[in-house]
């Protein structure tokens, strides 16, 4: 068995649509994943949880306290990273930070390396993102040079525990302590090993540690993200934009948003005749309501929104272009609330329409019961409040009903009422991520999905 190591802080989104992700990937099925939060709030384990694999367990730790940027840098979640060493099982160890991705055939290379080869410990190339862009990181073994330069990223890595497992990471210093640990087990006789593959994806630190100092270009590029105008990269690049370069970026960036907000040209939305299928024979019809462009589904998916690059541009406040019985399963994330109560209502009713029976509607939003208790405890334990400089709690509770065009925000009660309201009589409440149908799970991209019903049209 080999136990993968993981640490982190307020990365719930990362965690769900990265991290954790491309370890149920893995070719390689015998492994066990010990995550520790390092003070990590609630949005975390809610989200560790939804993935509901019992070789994945969770456990919060205290922040701990830096002296210095230099020294969180060196040593950060070393505490963390030390306990989770020390409850491993497995027969190897492996790392993956939680923001970083391993390739599904990371643990089967390395394991067939170290076994294969007679090595203590292995590594392999990697996709390493930088200031100038990516590049492959990844060297030959050379003891020499470990002692001057890391020669490995730390996803990439893996060692036998049963000769090593004793050693643990620095918790003071200045150096890495990931490049520290590899100079211990070195210099403790292992053998090295070393692979050509690619086996995981390194991404540079996530935009939102480069916090700009002001506040409107950052919300204004938050607002063009949400309406999917702009990749992670472009985002960070317009929010330095804006706030080095002044009013000629702002001007691009405003020229492009009301393009996007455009007025389509569907007027009154004819419905769509023609599906083609994602597999020869298959005649499924799924829609995703609300997609944007960052937040569009796979193939057999027809995205539809209002907004420019969906496969479908409509209004749905004027109805669903699509045939009466014509979808098998229509789904949103974090687009119900855009509407008002009534024009909810309205959509759930031509939801109902244009489903066949048996079909499904299910939709992911947020949930006003944990946004208030966020409110009366600790506001600033939600994932999503990184990206904004909020100083109140009420800073947060405006922003979650007012910031992004919001209209209406549910609980349940609501929610089954609108759907109920709409023709639906079987309503349940969903977990995120999972469904009772195949081709509802693992839909949801963000922590902040709490309320998700499935209405079924009988």
């Amino acid at each position: 068995m080999i136990s993968v190591t993981m640490t982190t802080h307020n990365r719930a989104d990362l965690l769900l649509q990265r991290s954790i992700p491309s370890m149920l990937r893995q070719t390689y099925a015998n492994w066990e994943m010990l995550i520790r939060g390092d003070g990590a709030g609630r949005d975390t384990e809610f989200v560790i949880d939804s993935f509901n694999d019992p070789r994945i367990t969770y456990k919060r730790l205290p922040r701990r306290l830096y002296g210095s940027p230099q020294e969180q840098w060196a040593v950060g979640s070393t505490d963390a990273l030390n306990d989770a060493l020390d409850a491993a099982k497995g027969d190897y160890l492996a790392h993956l930070d939680d923001d970083d991705e391993l390739l599904p055939i990371h643990l089967e290379t390395l394991m067939q390396l170290l076994r294969n080869g007679n090595f203590d410990f292995v590594w392999a190339r990697a996709h390493r993102e930088t200031d100038r862009g990516w590049v492959i990181f990844g060297e030959p073994p050379d003891v020499t040079q470990l002692q001057q330069r890391n020669l490995m990223v730390h996803c990439a890595v893996m060692y036998d525990r049963r000769k090593f497992g004793d050693l643990r990471y620095d918790t003071e210093g200045t150096e890495p302590a990931d490049w520290r640990m590899w100079k211990k087990i070195a210099a403790a006789g292992a053998r090295l090993g070393f692979s050509d593959q690619i086996v995981a994806v390194h991404y540079a630190e996530t935009p939102y540690k480069q916090r700009p100092q002001l506040k409107f270009p950052h919300a204004l590029a938050n607002l063009i993200q949400e309406r999917g105008g702009l990749s992670r990269v472009a985002r960070t690049a317009l929010q330095r934009g804006v706030t080095r370069e002044g009013p000629r970026t702002l001007l691009r960036a405003l020229r492009h948003l009301s393009g996007m907000l455009r007025p389509h040209s569907l007027g009154a939305n004819a419905p769509t005749r023609e599906w083609p299928s994602a597999r020869p024979g298959d005649d499924t019809v799924k829609v995703n309501v609300g997609s944007g462009v960052q937040h569009r589904l796979g193939p057999g998916w027809k995205n539809l929104d209002i907004l420019h690059g969906a496969d479908i541009r409509a209004d749905v406040r004027k109805g669903l272009p699509l045939d009466d019985a014509s979808v098998d399963f229509i789904y949103s994330e974090h687009f119900v609330e855009h509407l008002s109560l009534e024009e909810g209502k309205v959509y759930f009713g031509e939801c109902h329409r244009v489903l066949r029976r048996g079909g499904v509607v299910r939709t992911a939003t947020i949930d006003l019961p944990y946004v208030l208790e966020r409110y009366a405890q600790d506001w600033s334990d939600q994932t999503w409040v990184r990206d904004y400089d909020f100083e109140t709690a009420s800073e947060m509770l405006n922003a979650t009903f007012s910031l992004w065009g919001h209209k209406f925000i549910y609980d349940e009660e609501a929610l089954k009422r609108s759907l109920a309201t709409g023709g639906f009589q079987v309503i349940e409440r969903c977990h995120l991520g999972r469904s009772r149908h195949a081709e509802l799970v693992n839909l949801e991209t963000r922590p902040e999905s709490r309320l998700i019903l499935e209405g079924v049209k009988i």
